[in-house]
């Protein structure tokens, strides 16, 4: 009997912390993205091609001011055939202008995320590389978990990783 209580305890103690103990790690994946600098020189980047892209509409969004300026002046000149003519293309330059400012919009976002996928590769990979080092078991992102202790949080180990990447 003694023997058995012997090796049941003994057992117990070898192989209950493999059983029920998991190692958990927490990474804040968007400050991660958001701080990285490769992501905030390409944003800046962004930001300054949109400002030379954005002259050209700007142009256009004049044109077509000027246009219904003139809509509305020609309305006592003009009879109702002549201003139905002109605010038809109006609105079809308006349409035009809808569509360049909508491609215009989307080709920056597809860029971003094709950016923000990037990035989050590469703290995939060094996130693995974390845990395969340091035995854990679960990696979480930070807006997964309600409440989590600080000693869990690698997002500053991931982010020094990532900064030593070449983007």
């Amino acid at each position: 009997m003694i023997r058995l209580l012997t090796s049941v305890l003994l057992f117990s103690l070898l192989f209950s912390k493999s059983l029920f103990s998991n190692n958990i790690a927490v990474v804040d994946i968007e400050e991660i993205i958001n701080l990285n600098e490769y992501y905030i020189k390409i944003n800046k980047q962004i930001d300054e091609d949109q400002k030379k892209n954005s002259d050209f509409l700007l142009n256009n969004e004049k044109k077509l001011d000027y246009l219904r300026k003139e809509i509305e002046d020609s309305k006592i000149i003009l009879d109702e055939n002549e201003i139905n003519k002109m605010i038809i293309h109006y609105n079809t330059e308006l349409d035009t202008l809808s569509n360049q400012i909508d491609t215009f919009n989307a080709h920056y976002q597809v860029q971003i995320i094709e950016i923000r996928k990037i990035i989050l590769k590469e703290i995939i990979v060094l996130a693995e590389k974390y845990a395969k080092n340091n035995d854990i078991d679960l990696i979480l992102d930070s807006t997964s978990y309600l409440i989590a202790s600080n000693a869990i949080n690698i997002t500053n180990i991931i982010k020094k990783e990532l900064e030593k990447i070449n983007l």
